[in-house]
């Protein structure tokens, strides 16, 4: 990608976001005038929400976008980072009764494109919640330990297998009826560039798991 096309990204991206601050800021106004008011019509509070939930999910999608850019390590907290991540995500997991929890084990540093990862760890849930079907439950964990040298962080699910695991990180392949099978291969390239390395730990009829490992300092 030519630095004239990265420079738009960076310049739209940055002008949409922008606008969602705003959008998310004045519906943050009405749901405290509302309170204020003694208004409490649970339509309008539901809406206020589905207009929230989407704005984050368009900032999300924004973070993808950016994570197109060229990659700059620095040395982040693991801990922290994953905890963004996970901030981000969980709207993906209201939308559809999804219960994700999380375990991280380790404070470590590591050098990584913060966000190239946070938009990995959100493609990653995003991917998982979108795996359950009819599910009576359906349960997504994150899990962060360290392991020597190595931090070890493993999203799950306990949704159907995938099928053709063999092909998941292939570019152009999907499981979707609306994906481009672009995702999973970006966020593997986008790993390695930090030194580590994405991979489908498991999917069988308990759970799916994929695993990013990386290198701490």
């Amino acid at each position: 990608m030519s630095d004239y096309n990265l420079n738009c990204i960076k310049f739209i991206s940055h002008e949409i976001k922008n606008q969602l601050s705003i959008c998310d800021l004045y519906a943050e106004i009405i749901k405290k005038t509302c309170v204020k008011n003694e208004i409490f019509d649970i339509n309008i509070m539901r809406a206020i929400d589905c207009i929230k939930n989407s704005i984050k999910m368009s900032g999300n999608s924004l973070l993808e976008l950016k994570s197109c850019d060229t990659t700059i390590l620095d040395k982040e907290c693991i801990k922290l980072v994953l905890e963004e991540a996970l901030n981000l995500s969980k709207v993906y997991g209201i939308q559809k009764n999804i219960n994700i929890t999380s375990e991280i084990k380790t404070s470590t540093h590591v050098l990584i494109d913060k966000t190239k990862f946070i938009a990995t760890i959100i493609n990653l849930i995003k991917n998982a919640c979108e795996a359950f079907k009819d599910e009576p439950k359906k349960n997504i964990f994150v899990n962060a330990v360290q392991e020597k040298n190595v931090i070890k962080i493993s999203v799950s699910n306990n949704a159907e297998p995938i099928n053709n695991p063999d092909k998941i990180f292939t570019e152009g392949y999907t499981t979707k009826s609306t994906g481009n099978g672009l995702g999973l291969a970006i966020c593997k390239s986008n790993i390695e560039k930090m030194n580590g390395k994405l991979k489908l730990l498991k999917s069988d009829s308990i759970s799916t798991v994929f695993e990013i490992t990386l290198n701490s300092i």
